[in-house]
């Protein structure tokens, strides 16, 4: 909505000397009456005349004020912020405001963007599940992000933190906060999980050293959905699935396989994991 002022042909405003309504302010701003209230009552916009039915009154100057207010709002400036930004009397003061604002508005992108990227991510790896549910298949230059700093082994009573990690010492914690689980055993003791590694995971990159890419240049991948917990045979019937394949394509396979878990619904009170394993090959 465009804003603008009636100039008489005197030069002066003819608003000068008159008074805008709540509702006036609101309409001109557009917002509603009751953020013109609240503004008051946060002091942040305070009419010049409040008569004792209440109504408020708003002189030129204090609708100019408004117009800060609102603006500042529109571009997400806080309320504390902005009481601060009316009290420079100085330009200076105003322009440096603005350029630290402008700093915080490109960290707030690169996270948005940070955003964006790991859905993208997330939902191109669920067209495997859609496309070719429980089957294996050939992919190159796959890959996954593994923080060596966040792992865990098993053994009879559960899980343990091999290396204590906590959230003030995470170099990026949007990508923790964002991770995944992963299991990494060798293929030869995949029938025994506590030989293997529980990991914190990812599919989107990250600048702390702690955290690895796994590139795939060639791998085998098997598209589970299942209960990996309840179906104990499961990595037997995909490691034959796999070690046939190979046998019959000439294909040699590395020490190791991945299995990473994406995502957990509940189907007919039953539960359901997405999970990619992967075996790189050599």
């Amino acid at each position: 909505m465009y804003k603008s002022f009636i100039i008489s042909r005197k030069g002066f405003f003819d608003v000068v000397n008159k008074y805008f309504k709540t509702g006036e302010v609101a309409k001109f701003h557009n917002v509603s009456p009751d953020t013109v209230r609240y503004y008051h009552k946060e002091k942040l916009v305070e009419p010049t005349v409040v008569k004792d039915n209440k109504y408020r009154y708003y002189t030129l100057n204090d609708t100019l004020k408004f117009s800060s207010v609102t603006w500042l709002r529109e571009l997400g400036v806080p309320l504390h912020q902005i009481k601060d930004w009316f009290t420079y009397s100085d330009l200076n003061e105003v322009t440096s405001f603005h350029s630290d604002y402008i700093k915080a508005l490109q960290q707030e992108k690169q996270l948005i963007d940070k955003k964006i990227n790991y859905l993208q991510q997330f939902n191109a790896r669920m067209e495997s599940f859609q496309r070719s549910p429980n089957q294996l298949e050939y992919v190159e230059n796959d890959f996954i992000y593994i923080c060596h700093a966040l792992s865990f082994t098993a053994d009879e009573d559960g899980f343990n933190i091999d290396e204590p990690t906590y959230e003030e010492t995470v170099d990026d914690p949007f990508w923790t906060k964002t991770s995944i689980i992963s299991f990494t055993n060798t293929i030869q003791n995949s029938d025994d999980p506590q030989k293997g590694q529980v990991c914190c995971s990812n599919i989107i990159p990250s600048e702390c050293d702690d955290i690895e890419k796994l590139k795939f240049t060639r791998a085998l991948r098997y598209n589970y959905i299942g209960d990996t917990f309840s179906d104990r045979t499961y990595r037997n019937r995909i490691k034959t699935q796999v070690i046939q394949h190979c046998a019959e394509n000439n294909l040699s396979l590395q020490p190791n396989f991945y299995e990473l878990y994406y995502l957990y619904q509940n189907v007919n009170e039953c539960p359901v994991y997405y999970v990619h394993v992967y075996f790189p090959l050599q």
